[in-house]
């Protein structure tokens, strides 16, 4: 995740949507390659479901991460 991070990142500020999009759409990619390819699996909407919640969770951690990090950095020193 640090190398998407470093990829979203501008103005010092990281553009954690993009991070949730590309995650969902992988999701939503192996879902229709599950489709598409004789490999015995099964698309399943609940699938879709759980790569966009996980998505969701990982950007909102991220977000925590991010905001507790910079509130570390920003303390004076003793």
């Amino acid at each position: 995740m640090y190398g998407l991070y470093r990829f979203t990142k501008k103005d010092g500020k990281p553009k954690l949507w993009i991070i949730f999009m590309l995650g969902s759409f992988y999701g939503l990619l192996i879902e229709v390659l599950q489709f598409a390819l004789p490999t015995n699996r099964s698309p399943e909407a609940f699938d879709l479901l759980a790569d966009v919640l996980g998505s969701l969770a990982a950007i909102i951690l991220l977000r925590y991460l991010f905001n507790s990090l910079s509130k570390k950095n920003k303390e004076p020193a003793n």
